[in-house]
């Protein structure tokens, strides 16, 4: 039996991207600037001026979308894949081919419409944008996806991920659109924002209170952009296991697909805000080597992949063990602030409790919004204590997990002087014996 050709490598000197790249990238702005000119009661009063003015954009963008087009060139070398671009500020990138984790073809709306795709590559030790390379023909993409995978982690694996990508794996768990939904509208932002949207609209219209469209604008933008980013970019959010590690997919109009490799997961983030607690929903984050904590656009510069958007508790119980095998959030023994925490915190003093296991240290806080942050021991970077001014007074201190960027932040807040020290000692042993035990199970690379 003869083995697969593998696909021919060719190396690519200098080659461009699609040439409808800038109108894929650039549409919105095109769109923004439209809504903008038709709402302006001068300009609609004047229709010739309005229409010079939006073809002034159009051509504008077009010209800046070509230039930037043009000198942004792509080339495999031995080792990496180089990519360049600007034409006023020259940047290069090179993505090593070990530093690649994981690759996916994604199609975005607009460029669903043109038969045309991105590479979206996880790169360890990189941001989100870095590993992002659009846009090319969606056949482009998929041969230069396993060109990639072939060099990055050989023809076996490339073989198997290509199989996963046609057959994906039976889903462990699908989350319904109208959870999202719910979730979303139950959320603090969408709820004081619509509140406030309310208070503004009847204050126009019965006590004749005039404060103008654009107060308006920002209360209305904290409803819609959750309900839009939630709902729309988390839709069909399925969760499903693969040879390599966990595999996430979503998105309405962006479908997105991410694998979350085992052995990269640094921490998590359970997020509990008071009326989801009350239904019995929680958010899971992740911090994730290369892509947690990585700054996207419309994104915060703490967000972590997502585990799971919304989920109930048996649910999160469930994807937990999938992630930290053994473990059992509710077998760990947690130690609550001393009561003299109460002249700092009147009300959430009761909620800051810390715990830990031979697997993870783990600490809660908040009574609005509770967050657990669980932090394996193995990954801490650093422990240190902090004290202020007032907890001086009050003989208390912080002990603080410190791990790489991202949306978990261990910290146990106001805990006696005594206990924080023996902990920060503590905590500093557990992490280095977790570290020796971990390098000692690793094969010998001699």
């Amino acid at each position: 039996m003869t083995e697969p050709t593998p696909p021919p490598v060719v190396e690519q000197m200098g080659a461009r991207l699609h040439p409808l790249t800038p109108f894929v990238k650039g549409w919105g702005y095109f769109v923004v600037a439209a809504v903008a000119l038709v709402n302006n009661e001068g300009l609609r009063s004047n229709l010739e001026v309005a229409g010079i003015g939006l073809a002034g954009v159009l051509v504008g963008g077009i010209l800046l979308g070509a230039l930037s087009w043009w000198f942004t060139k792509w080339q495999l070398t031995d080792e990496a894949i180089r990519v360049d671009s600007g034409f006023l500020f020259r940047r290069t990138r090179i993505i090593r081919f070990d530093r690649i984790q994981a690759i996916d073809v994604a199609q975005p709306f607009v460029a669903r419409l043109f038969g045309m795709a991105e590479l979206r590559m996880d790169v360890a030790g990189g941001g989100k944008s870095d590993g992002k390379l659009s846009y090319f023909k969606y056949a482009d993409a998929g041969q230069l996806r396993t060109i990639l995978l072939v060099r990055a982690k050989g023809e076996q694996v490339a073989e198997q991920q290509d199989q996963e990508q046609q057959h994906e794996a039976p889903p462990l768990l699908v989350v319904p659109t109208n959870r999202l939904l719910g979730a979303t509208l139950l959320s603090s932002t969408v709820l004081g924002s619509a509140a406030a949207l309310i208070w503004l609209i009847v204050a126009t219209m019965v006590f004749e209170f005039h404060v103008g469209l654009f107060a308006g604008l920002p209360l209305l933008l904290g409803v819609v952009q959750p309900i839009w980013k939630q709902v729309v970019g988390n839709h069909g959010f399925t969760l499903s296991q693969t040879d390599h590690g966990l595999r996430t997919k979503r998105g309405l109009f962006d479908v997105q697909r991410q694998t979350i490799p085992p052995g990269r997961v640094q921490g998590l983030l359970i997020t509990e805000p008071l009326i989801w607690r009350l239904l019995g929903w929680s958010r899971v984050e992740l911090d994730i080597a290369g892509v947690a904590g990585s700054k996207e656009d419309g994104e915060s510069e703490n967000e972590g992949a997502q585990l799971l958007p919304v989920g109930e508790r048996g649910e999160v119980a469930a994807v937990l063990a999938r992630v930290l095998p053994g473990f059992n959030l509710d077998a760990i023994d947690l130690q609550r602030a001393p009561e003299r925490v109460k002249w700092l915190r009147p009300i959430g003093w009761r909620y800051l409790a810390y715990g830990a296991d031979e697997q993870v240290f783990v600490t809660t806080n908040g009574w609005i919004s509770r967050r657990t942050s669980i932090v394996l021991h193995h990954k801490t970077q650093s422990v240190r204590l902090t004290q202020g001014p007032i907890q001086r007074r009050l003989n208390l201190a912080d002990v603080h997990i410190d791990t790489p960027q991202g949306p978990t932040n261990a910290v146990a807040l106001h805990r006696s002087a005594e206990e924080a020290a023996w902990l920060t000692q503590a905590q500093a042993d557990q992490a280095r014996q977790a570290r020796q035990a971990i390098e000692s199970t690793r094969p010998d690379q001699s």
